[in-house]
Formats: C-alpha cells, sequence, structure tokens
C-alpha cells in the first residue's frame, strides 16, 4: 500500500478529530437502516431490509438496430433480498453490517430461474439462487471534543460527492477511513481516504482516492464543495492522477427550490501519450435545476452538460470522467441502460475509447434538457413523467453520416400503489426516439456501411412489488 495513504490519515487524525458533515458519506435513510425488532442485552440491534421483485421487458437499447440478433425483444425477471443489523453499543458508537443475496459481486439480482447444472427436461428448476454479498459493513463513533461534535467511519460503506455527477458508489460502496467534524450547527467538514483496488498490499499499484469536503447552510441557502484526488497506479505505464472541484448549491425560495452543480477536472496520465510524453486530462460538467410546487403537481425543469472529447486531440482527454454506480441518475433508458454516446466511439483515438468507455458514464460527452411532473392523484398512488432532450456534447466521427450529434428525446414515466404498510407495486418505463448520432451503431452493421440505416428506437418497461422490513 502506497506510504501516501498512510501519511494521509496520520495528518488527517490529527487535524480532524470531529463530527461528520456526512457530506460525502451520507445516503437516504432506506439504505441504512429501518425501526428495531431484535435486542440484545449487550447491544442494542435493529434488523431491517427489504425483498424486491421485478419482471422487464427491453428492445434496442444496445445496438438501436432491430435487424441485430440478440438485440431484440428480451424480458426476465429478477429478485434482490437485503438484510441488515445495526448493533448501537452506545449513544456514541455503533456498528453496521448488511447482507445481500444476487448472482454476481457487481449484480445486485438474480435472475430468475438462471440455474446452474445440467438442462435435461426432467432437471430444470427446483434451484436456487447463488451467491451472498456483504454491501456495508462498518464501524461509526461520534463524540464532543473541544466544544464541537466529531467522530469517524471507518470499514466498508457508501459513499458519493454532491449530486453524484462524478463519484456514486452507492450500489456497493468502498473501503475507506472518515473523519468528519462539525464546528457549528449546520456545518460540516470531513476527510475520506478510499481504497477502490489492492493487487498487491506489498507494492505500489493500488488505486485510492482522498476527498475533503465541506457542507453549511448559509440562511435559505446550502452551500457544498469538495476536493478530490484519485490516484491509479494500474493505469497505463506510469499511472494516472485526476482531481475533481466541486462546488453547489441549492434554495428555497417560496415555493421553488432551485440548485446548481459544477465539477471541474484536471490531471495527467504518465507517458501515455503516443510519443511517451504524459497525456493531459480535463473535463468538466455543470447542472441547474429548479422545482415549482404548484399544489397537487410539482414541476421540474433541469439542464446538465458533460464535456467529451475533441477527436482531433491527440495528448489530451477533454471528456468528464466519472466513477459511477449501476441504476438511475436521469433518464430510464439512456442513462442506465442504452449505449451512451461516451461508449459509442467508432471513428476516434484510442485514448477516447480507453477513458471514455468505463461503464455507466453519467454525463460523459452528453447533455441534456428535462421536464418533469408529478403527483398523488390518491393518497395511495403516485405518477411522475418526464421528457429529456438528448445531444452529444462532442460528435464521435468525422466522418459524413456518422458525426451527429442527435441522440434523440426520451420519455420517462412511472406509477407508484401503497398496497400495504411498506409494501409498493410500480411500473416505470423509458422510450428513447432515437436520433441520427446512433447511425455510428446501426452503420457498420448495415449492408452499406457508407449509408448508415436509420436507427430503431429503444424501450424498456419494468414493473415490480417491494417490500421494506
Amino acid at each position: 500500500m502506497k506510504k501516501s495513504f498512510i501519511a494521509l490519515l496520520s495528518v488527517s487524525v490529527v487535524l480532524l478529530f470531529a463530527v461528520s458533515s456526512f457530506a460525502l458519506h451520507a445516503v437516504p435513510e432506506m439504505y441504512e437502516y429501518t425501526p428495531s425488532i431484535v435486542k440484545s442485552k449487550k447491544a442494542q440491534l435493529e434488523i431491517g431490509g427489504h425483498i424486491r421483485v421485478r419482471g422487464e421487458i427491453n428492445d434496442n437499447y444496445v445496438s438501436f438496430n432491430d435487424d441485430v440478433s440478440g438485440d431484440s425483444t428480451r424480458s426476465a425477471y429478477d429478485q434482490r433480498a437485503r438484510v441488515h443489523i445495526k448493533a448501537t453499543v452506545s449513544p456514541n458508537t455503533f456498528g453496521f453490517i448488511e447482507f445481500e443475496a444476487n448472482s454476481l459481486q457487481n449484480d445486485d439480482s438474480w435472475s430468475w430461474a438462471n440455474c446452474d447444472g445440467a438442462k435435461g427436461i426432467y432437471r430444470k428448476g427446483n434451484c436456487k439462487p447463488t451467491g451472498v454479498t456483504t454491501r456495508q459493513a462498518y464501524i461509526a463513533h461520534q463524540t464532543k471534543a473541544l466544544g464541537v461534535m466529531a467522530g469517524f467511519k471507518v470499514g466498508h460503506q457508501l459513499y458519493a460527492l454532491g449530486n453524484g455527477l462524478f463519484y456514486n458508489h452507492t450500489q456497493y460502496g468502498d473501503d475507506g477511513i472518515t473523519l468528519w467534524i462539525s464546528p457549528a450547527d449546520g456545518m460540516e467538514i470531513s476527510l475520506n481516504a478510499l481504497k477502490f483496488d489492492e493487487n498487491d498490499p506489498a507494492g505500489s499499484d493500488d488505486v485510492d482516492a482522498y476527498a475533503g469536503t465541506f457542507s453549511g447552510a448559509f440562511g435559505p441557502a446550502n452551500v457544498s464543495a469538495d476536493v478530490t484526488f484519485f490516484n491509479d497506479n494500474e493505469f497505463g505505464p506510469k499511472g494516472a492522477d485526476l482531481w475533481n472541484f466541486g462546488v453547489r448549491g441549492d434554495m428555497n425560495i417560496g415555493t421553488v427550490a432551485v440548485k446548481a452543480d459544477v465539477e471541474f477536472q484536471t490531471g495527467s496520465a504518465d507517458e501515455f501519450a503516443a510519443n511517451g510524453d504524459d497525456f493531459d486530462l480535463s473535463g468538466y460538467a455543470f447542472l441547474l435545476g429548479a422545482d415549482f410546487d404548484a399544489g397537487p403537481v410539482k414541476i421540474g425543469i433541469e439542464g446538465a452538460y458533460g464535456s467529451g472529447d475533441d477527436i482531433d486531440t491527440e495528448d489530451e482527454y477533454e471528456g468528464f470522467i466519472t466513477t459511477l454506480s449501476d441504476g438511475q441518475d436521469y433518464t430510464y433508458l439512456y442513462d442506465q441502460k442504452a449505449t451512451t454516446s461516451a461508449q459509442a466511439i467508432v471513428a476516434t483515438s484510442t485514448t477516447s475509447s480507453t477513458f471514455g468507455a468505463m461503464g455507466r458514464t453519467g454525463l460523459a460527452n452528453t447533455w441534456y434538457i428535462n421536464a418533469g411532473v408529478s403527483g398523488k392523484p390518491t393518497p395511495d398512488i403516485k405518477l411522475m413523467g418526464d421528457v429529456y432532450y438528448l445531444q452529444a456534447s462532442e460528435k464521435v466521427s468525422d466522418v459524413d453520416d456518422y458525426d451527429e450529434k442527435d441522440i434523440g428525446v426520451e420519455v420517462d414515466g412511472k406509477i407508484e400503489y401503497q398496497i400495504d404498510t411498506n409494501l409498493v407495486y410500480y411500473v416505470e418505463a423509458g422510450y428513447l426516439f432515437a436520433g441520427d448520432f446512433y447511425k455510428n451503431l446501426t452503420g457498420p452493421v448495415s449492408p452499406n456501411p457508407a449509408d448508415p440505416e436509420d436507427p430503431d428506437d429503444a424501450y424498456s418497461v419494468r414493473h415490480g412489488i417491494i417490500l421494506k422490513f
């Protein structure tokens, strides 16, 4: 493990023995714990969790081409089960453990009837899901020191920064140490040392991140900022360093709630350029939004932009780099399922492909304008609808017919029905009217690649039932 990792923690203990703002590691209560049902003599134990079953049908969101085998209409059911225990041993100290049954380490569910073993006619079914993973396991302590609250969290926990434009690991979390302080009411500061990868504990090939965060309330406005240093010793011949600077704020003005988020990035990959020079990294993203409370309904508008790589750049990657969990941050289909504009790399450099197609890409090389509405026509029913206009920030090809930026228009909808206490049934869907940008996918498989086919639309519909306890 790198000496810098240990050195930072040593300095952090001296400087920040205080209470956390939870600016980085705060997550919704549904991810933490639910009311206690079991108690012990030594510690108060709170046990909770949920069971979720979903069915889904999808079409075309990978290739955007009806003629591609394997990407036509597909449907399946999946299931997830989580159980957690919070052990409070004193008013200032608790431990938290959460387990999840799933099929893979990077998958949060198991597919129905996806059984191992022989598939003969008499051996189908009668099988069990495989795999139980630890989603969270950490120790938390707080105390009052020098007149302020202070504390720490140590172990595997869920982390995110701000609105999650750059860094959101709330699906499975990271191994980390958090030290926090609350120097005044409504103000929080934290230092966080995170371990992303450790191939050789005795060597220097690990991947670490260090983040300092601040948040505070100033009258009607909430302001937060963070600085994150990402050190990847496994990237390229000599590793890569990335700095991300984030500033954000939100406030309520009567019945209107507004928010803003700005992220800037800089860094380099050592000796990564074709001539052996360092390869510069730069990127940025921003988000602006407002929600209007119109009585029976709420109306929201939002715009967001993430930089993309200029395909003419040979010694620099200018796209916004993200590290995100699977899931949905904005659109139902494009964001969490479809091939994005940061992944659809065709006539671009190797470096663009290397930096741009890293799992779910979020706002990388994407901008959108969104209008949404939500409301509750009855106490047990909630309706939500959104329309997104989507564009690529930079084209991914200079070739005629492949140089379009128009991703398309996506329409999303969701309905939730409260069947009983903590029991909800829901239906959600997304339909992407695919724009000409997706000729970058249909063209290479069309009968005439020089004259790419118009992309076909994509859709996904999912329904599910979830019981929380």
